[in-house]
Formats: C-alpha cells, structure tokens, sequence
C-alpha cells in the first residue's frame, strides 16, 4: 500500500532532484562499495522512471497542423 502512494507522489523533478544526490554521493568518493552499488541500482531505477514519464509527455504533445482545406486539426506528434 505504501507502495503505490510513493509512487503516486513520484514526479520528474523529484526524480532529477535524487539523481543529483546520487551523483554528488558518488563523487565524494568516501562511500563504501555496498552503498555505491545500491546508490547504482537506485539511480538506474529513478532513470527508467523518468524515462516513462516523458515518453508519457511526449505521447501527449499534440500538433496543430492546417489541413488542405484550411483548418486546423490536431495530430499526434511523431
């Protein structure tokens, strides 16, 4: 149950905003092998996640094209 509320509250930003973290905790250089390679698989999961999202954005970005009769019409953007 917990679950599905964190990912509800799972945004873009948000999920740029811990990849940073990661990033910056992995260039101090001070952090153990263990913790690295969980910092790793976190990132690589906040990764696919944002991923989704734009491809999520993406599918519903539309075009407003004119048609040859001179009306506008809107399309999906490939």
């Amino acid at each position: 149950m917990k679950k599905n509320s964190d990912k509800e509250a799972f945004t873009f930003d948000k999920g740029i905003e811990r990849l940073e973290q990661i990033i910056n905790d992995l260039d101090q250089n001070n952090v153990q092998l263990e913790q690295s390679l969980d910092l790793f698989g976190e990132g690589v999961k906040l990764i696919k996640q944002c991923n989704g999202l734009l491809d999520s954005a993406e599918a519903k970005v539309k075009v407003l094209l004119e048609n040859s009769k001179g009306e506008l019409v809107v399309t999906d953007q490939d």
